[in-house]
C-alpha cells in the first residue's frame, strides 16, 4: 500500500517537473511566421552598386504583381493532404522554375496552426489544407483563387499535374 503512495507521488512530481520545464521553454517573443512571409514577399527593387540598373533577377517587374502559390495546412495532416502539398510543390517548382527565378512566382507552404495563421484563415477563407494562388501588389494580396479540384485529381497524377499547371499559368496570365 505504501508502495502505491510512493509511486503516485513520484508520478505526480515527475509530471509537475515536466510541466514546469515545458512551460519554461516557450518563448513568447517568437517571430510571427505570417508576418515574416508578408514582410519578405516583395522587397524594393535592389539597385546595383554604383549603377541605376535594377537587379531583375531579385525583383519582379513592378507592372505585374507577384503570384504566390500558398499551400495552407494544419499540423495534423492525412496522407492525401501531404500528397497534395508534395505534388503541387513538384509541379510548381519544376514547371515554373523561370518564374520562381525571376520572382514573379513564389511557393509558400504555411501551417495555419502557427502564429499568424488566423490572419490567413480570414483573408483567404481557409480552415484546412488548401492550395491558394494569390496576386500581390504593394505588399498586399490583390486577388486570389482556390483551385479546389486538386482534391479530385490527386489520385490521377497526369490530371493533377495538368490541372495545377493550367491553374498557375492562367493566374500568371501566360
Amino acid at each position: 500500500m505504501s508502495r502505491n503512495i510512493v509511486m503516485k507521488k513520484l508520478i505526480s512530481l515527475t509530471c509537475f517537473v515536466l510541466a514546469v520545464l515545458v512551460s519554461g521553454c516557450q518563448d513568447n517573443a517568437m517571430p510571427n511566421p505570417a508576418d515574416e512571409i508578408k514582410h519578405s514577399l516583395i522587397e524594393p527593387a535592389q539597385i546595383k552598386e554604383n549603377s541605376n540598373a535594377v537587379d531583375t533577377a531579385k525583383s519582379p517587374d513592378k507592372s505585374s504583381p507577384t503570384v504566390i502559390a500558398y499551400y495552407f495546412h494544419r499540423t495534423m495532416r492525412c496522407p492525401t493532404c501531404l500528397a497534395i502539398e508534395t505534388n503541387a510543390a513538384r509541379v510548381i517548382e519544376e514547371g515554373f522554375s523561370k518564374q520562381i527565378g525571376d520572382g514573379s512566382l513564389m511557393w509558400i507552404p504555411f501551417n495555419l496552426d502557427d502564429p499568424g495563421g488566423e490572419d490567413f484563415e480570414k483573408e483567404f477563407d481557409v480552415s484546412a489544407s488548401t492550395l491558394v494562388l494569390s496576386k500581390q501588389g504593394n505588399k498586399n494580396h490583390t486577388e486570389y483563387k482556390k483551385p479546389g479540384k486538386v482534391w479530385d485529381f490527386i489520385g490521377n497524377p497526369v490530371k493533377f499535374d495538368e490541372y495545377v499547371q493550367t491553374e498557375v499559368k492562367e493566374f500568371l496570365n501566360e
